[in-house]
This record gives C-alpha cells, sequence and structure tokens, in this order.
C-alpha cells in the first residue's frame, strides 16, 4: 500500500532537492557577507581618498620637505567610480541569486528582471555571468533558470560546519526511531524560522515538511517554543509586524493568548500542539540549549492527530524532551536536563 502523506499547506519537493534548496539559501547569505565586507572596504577608501582631495594635494612619501607634491586629479576619481561599480555589480548578482527560494525554483528572464527592478538587458549579462560561473543554470529551451551547482558546493560547505546538525545527527535517528513521528529541528535566523534538519516518519500516515523551509518565526509548535525563550519585548516587536494567522482550528490567534502559552511552556520545558498549525496535526516540542544557557534551537515529533491518541503524546513527549536534552548537552550545555 502506497504511503499517504499529510502535507501542510505548500507542496514540499522530494528531499533531495529539499537539501539542494537548503544549501542554496545557506550559501547566500555567506556570499552575501563577502559583499557587504568589499562594501565597506570602498566606503572606506573613498572616505580617505576623499579626505585627501579636500586638502587639495598629497605629498608622496620620502618628498618632505622638497616642496614635491602629486595632484589627485580625475584617475583617482576613476578609480573609485569602478570600485562602487563592482560593488553594485556584485549586489545585482546577488539579487537574481536571492529570487529563487521553494516557492520560486526556476524563473524566466523576464521575471528575474521584475523582481530584481533591473534592466532586461542588465539581467541578462548578469545571468549569463552567473551561468558562465555557474551560479544559475538554464533549464528546457534555455529560457527558465534554477540555481546551479556552485550553490550546491558552497551550501555544502557552509552545512559542513554548522556543529549543532552534525552533533544532532545520530539523537535524530534514534528519536525516529523511537517514535512513529516526522522528526523536525529548528532555530531562528533573522527573526524567521528555519527547519535545520529532519527525519521523515515511516509510517504510512505522516506530516511532511522540508530541511531548508523558511517559514515566520510564530509559525508551528517550533515558532511558539522558540519564541517562549525571547524577551517579551522582542516577542511583541514580532507580534507587531507577523500578526498570529488562523491556520488550524486550535490556532491562537489572541496575542495576550499567545504570551500566556509562551508562558506556560517556559515553566512546563516544553509545548504541544493539536490542531494549531493545521487540522489533522499534532506534536510535542523542546528546547535545545547551548553552552551558555540560551536555547539555541527547538527539536519537535510530529504526527497525524489521529494518531495521536491514548499513550502516543505521553510517549513522544518524554522522548522528545530526552533527545533535546542529549542535544544539548553535545553543544556543551550542563544546566537542569528535561525531566
Amino acid at each position: 500500500m502506497a504511503a499517504q502523506e499529510l502535507k501542510f499547506k505548500e507542496d514540499f519537493p522530494e528531499t533531495r532537492r529539499s537539501k539542494a534548496l537548503s544549501r542554496h539559501e545557506s550559501s547566500f547569505h555567506s556570499v552575501k557577507a563577502e559583499v557587504n565586507a568589499m562594501d565597506a572596504h570602498a566606503n572606506r577608501q573613498a572616505e580617505a581618498e576623499r579626505a585627501g582631495a579636500s586638502s587639495g594635494a598629497a605629498r608622496e612619501p620620502g618628498d618632505a620637505g622638497t616642496g614635491g607634491t602629486v595632484a589627485r586629479g580625475d584617475a583617482s576619481k576613476g578609480d573609485r567610480d569602478d570600485s562602487v561599480k563592482t560593488v553594485r555589480a556584485v549586489e545585482r548578482a546577488l539579487d537574481i541569486l536571492e529570487c529563487f527560494n521553494f516557492d520560486r525554483r526556476e524563473l524566466t528572464l523576464t521575471e528575474i528582471a521584475q523582481s530584481t527592478h533591473l534592466p532586461l538587458a542588465t539581467a541578462y549579462r548578469l545571468v549569463k555571468i552567473l551561468e558562465r560561473r555557474r551560479w544559475v543554470r538554464s533549464i528546457g529551451t534555455g529560457n527558465r533558470y534554477q540555481p546551479g551547482l556552485k550553490l550546491l558546493e558552497g551550501g555544502a560547505v557552509a552545512l559542513s560546519g554548522f556543529t549543532l546538525r552534525e552533533k544532532a545527527q545520530p539523537v535524530l535517528d534514534a528519536l525516529a526511531s523511537e517514535t512513529s513521528g516526522t522528526v523536525l529541528m529548528g532555530a531562528v535566523y533573522e527573526d524567521r524560522l528555519v527547519y535545520i534538519d529532519r527525519r521523515d516518519s515511516r509510517a504510512e500516515l505522516r506530516v511532511v515538511s522540508a530541511i531548508g523551509q523558511v517559514r515566520p518565526v510564530t509559525y508551528g509548535i517550533l515558532g511558539k517554543l522558540l519564541l517562549a525563550y525571547m524577551p517579551e519585548e522582542y516577542v511583541r516587536g514580532v507580534l507587531a509586524k507577523t500578526p498570529l494567522e488562523k491556520r488550524g482550528s486550535r490556532s491562537i490567534v489572541s496575542e495576550e493568548e499567545f504570551l500566556d502559552e509562551l508562558a506556560r511552556i517556559r515553566r512546563n520545558g516544553y509545548a504541544t500542539a493539536i490542531d494549531e498549525t493545521m487540522d489533522g496535526v499534532s506534536g510535542a516540542a523542546a528546547p535545545v540549549f547551548g553552552m551558555e544557557g540560551r536555547v539555541i534551537a527547538g527539536l519537535a515529533v510530529l504526527v497525524p492527530t489521529v494518531m495521536w491518541t491514548g499513550e502516543a503524546p505521553e510517549r513522544d513527549l518524554e522522548a522528545v524532551r530526552r533527545a533535546a536534552a542529549r542535544i544539548s548537552e553535545s553543544m556543551g550545555y550542563h544546566g537542569q536536563p528535561a525531566r
């Protein structure tokens, strides 16, 4: 009998493609950091040159007392302009790469130009450079593009250094074997909830999600778990920007009720949810602590509600708490372990 899958609202790609896209997003951020550094360097260089120009002329080293000067004229200005243009071109190329996500895996040249607000000719030149360097690749007749192998390579390098994910591997494997649900680990990155690892359930009816999927930080059981350990001021700011939504029949949409739920999670040391993210999905989650005692991730077991009956809720809750405590210990946390 073919396995039935209980999906979230989006249709997710197969596991291999999901992992590839998560690596794409990881590499975006590392490249963006390099561009920011280049931009800062260019700005400092430009400021220094403007300061020198304001004095009228600058002496060459060794000319002190000789009266000789070297004027800073158009050549210096041209170099500065070239530097600014180079940085702008890199930023535009990154804008193109960041057009791709789980909802937009393939784009036409026109769609890229519209998304980046670039002239079609400029977008074409940049896309062709990116294609030549394997950051994107053309598909079909060549009119559509998707992320290329270079992003896979960069994402693999980034993920290989992700200590939390590396240390959690055996624990996630054990938790998947011990429970009947889908195991999901997530963390907050730049005010967004990111799924960083998962293990699929072997049950015929199961909950399906995707590594690398980016959600609002208020989303689902992992969202409320992680928000529970953040300052209330931060949480209220998040709620002001991302109001709570009615996703399931038991979703919490009142801000005060949501804050009460976060307080309850902090007291208990875990979170549970039934038909909150969507009808038919339930689960339990526990926090993962880092060396300094701060919550660095959340671990959840998600189960179809029809299967979460009898002893299953208590069994899964205890299993996910033990697993989260084990990962916390591997990350150097030696506080009170989960019961």
